[in-house]
């Protein structure tokens, strides 16, 4: 959704947008063409290096940060024009069978966007019980039948590559929904091994907090989790109560910070042809309102 996310931040000439997820620099090339200054931060070290390669003829007018979202205060103190999360995993991550985040080649069971911080998904699935495990897989994944798979995830020793995981849990799905079944299992280890959502929480209320008034934040989402979370998000920052119903008093704080300028976008046919992996990408934008 390069086109929409481009437009709905109406990035001017000479506007500076925060990147916060350069990835190799799809967005923040766009950007650079229409004459704006990028700030490209993202915490994965061999992403800051091709997004570098890719974009050495704008040297002079990016600067790159290898930080994660919690830290995103860290590159910069004055406020930007725009500011965008691109979420998820890049294909090219996925396709490096070293990284471990595909159930579709066998690698070592790693799972971490910054390698050179935190446990690997295998490390950290050896050091978890079952209810706790069977918790995360379905929180972050919506998996079915958490409880049978986290224990024949625990059973499986628990597994040191992506091929043995596999083979750990591919027995708990019906054959014709196996396919979808590993992948809501390597997306819930994935978002616990990097923290995911808690580092979105803190980047989405740092880079509001970074923004000029009228400065636009985007969100690009790709699973039922993440959209939850940034639904809830916007409402709550545009003023609207998010409390249950039947509340006598508001105990959720809402107040108007933004204005929602798109919920939950979607990729269009044609973009959908070229790439079947951006079916499942939906776009959210906000503007601020006051300081």
């Amino acid at each position: 959704m390069l086109t929409e996310t481009v437009a709905s931040l109406q990035p001017d000439p000479g506007a500076v947008i925060i990147d916060a997820t350069l990835g190799d620099g799809g967005h923040a090339e766009a950007w650079l063409r229409a004459g704006g200054r990028v700030i490209g931060v993202d915490r994965d070290a061999e992403a800051i290096s091709r997004a570098r390669r890719r974009l050495s003829s704008w040297i002079d007018k990016i600067d790159f940060y290898h930080l994660p979202f919690s830290r995103l205060s860290e590159c910069t103190t004055s406020p930007c024009h725009a500011i965008l999360f691109d979420l998820g995993t890049s294909c090219l991550q996925l396709e490096d069978a070293d990284r471990g985040f595909s159930y579709l080649s066998d690698g070592p069971l790693d799972m971490r966007m910054d390698q050179m911080h935190g446990k690997p998904a295998c490390l950290l699935l050896r050091e978890m019980n079952q209810p706790a495990l069977a918790q995360a897989l379905a929180d972050f994944g919506d998996v079915q039948q958490p409880n049978r798979v986290a224990r024949a995830i625990l059973r499986a020793g628990p597994p040191e590559t992506t091929g043995e995981l596999v083979q750990a849990v591919e027995s708990c799905f019906h054959p014709r929904k196996r396919l979808k079944g590993l992948s809501t299992v390597f997306q819930a280890i994935r978002i616990m091994v990097n923290n995911e959502l808690q580092e979105l929480e803190l980047g989405l209320k740092t880079g509001l907090e970074m923004l000029h008034v009228e400065g636009r934040i985007a969100i690009l989402t790709y699973h039922s989790g993440e959209e939850r979370y940034v639904r809830s998000w916007i409402r709550r920052e545009s003023g609207r109560c998010i409390c249950p119903p039947g509340l006598p008093v508001c105990g959720c704080g809402a107040q108007k910070s933004m204005i929602p300028i798109a919920m939950g976008l979607r990729p269009s046919t044609e973009e959908v042809s070229q790439n079947v992996r951006s079916r499942s990408a939906r776009l959210w934008v906000g503007e601020k309102v006051h300081g």
